[in-house]
């Protein structure tokens, strides 16, 4: 019964994550689909530069209203039972968000509802992060903003943070056991459930390095105007 409401509670996380807010939101505010504008990527970076701040800004709350839901509502199934061991390791609730977060991810970058063509799942990922680990999310949140503000590009920074995520996560943890004397008992094991994420981020970023090594990336420009025509 334990697996059961396991199995549920991921299946709709990959469903949440489905509700890619990017399409909502540009068809909600432009009436338009933004899989057919500028990158074709039904992300926020596209959103932004094809239909300016207000598309964004819903594509954020979107996004934040999703990340609310997968981890909240994951700590309540948590709450609620005695979860399982897995290969003798008991998963604690972190881990349990962690598998959460990756099913809303590859919900997010492969839809359901629409044709299984989403975005890349950064900012869905890192408001997940934001909720379940804020140290690791400050950590990745200056790698970020120091990469993008000293290359100009958001690849750059999202590639970034895709590696930086396992690293940072393990390290912080194995730092806090050594220094607040926290219960890591599972830490090989989150390692092992964000590595999917890594490896899913940057294949779906692998047109961007292709652009990257060839000189075709666009940089972010913070005012640049959105295509409202």
């Amino acid at each position: 019964m334990k697996y059961l409401i396991l199995t549920a509670t991921f299946a709709l996380c990959y469903i949440v994550g489905s509700l890619n807010s990017a399409i909502i939101a540009t068809y909600l505010i432009k009436h338009r689909d933004i899989r057919k504008y500028g990158s074709f990527n039904a992300g926020l970076t596209n959103v932004y530069r094809c239909f300016g701040i207000p598309s964004a800004v819903c594509t954020i709350v979107m996004d934040l209203l999703k990340g609310v839901t997968v981890i909240f509502g994951t700590r309540l199934v948590y709450s609620l039972i005695n979860l399982p061991s897995l290969g003798g390791l008991t998963l604690d609730r972190f881990s349990v968000c962690l598998i959460s977060t990756l099913f809303a991810v590859i919900g997010h970058c492969y839809p359901v509802f629409y044709g299984f063509k989403g975005g890349k799942g950064i900012l869905l990922a890192a408001i997940c992060m934001l909720l379940s680990d804020p140290a690791v999310f400050l950590m990745e949140l200056v790698m970020f903003v120091i990469l993008v503000a000293s290359t100009g590009y958001i690849s750059v920074g999202s590639l970034a943070a895709c590696v930086g995520y396992p690293i940072f996560t393990m390290a912080w943890q194995y730092l806090a056991n050594a220094c607040f004397s926290a219960d890591y008992q599972n830490i090989w094991l989150h390692g092992v459930i964000i590595l999917p994420m890594f490896f899913l981020c940057y294949f779906r970023h692998l047109p961007n390095i292709r652009h990257l090594f060839s000189g075709e990336e666009k940089k972010f420009y913070l005012h640049k105007k959105g295509e409202d025509e």
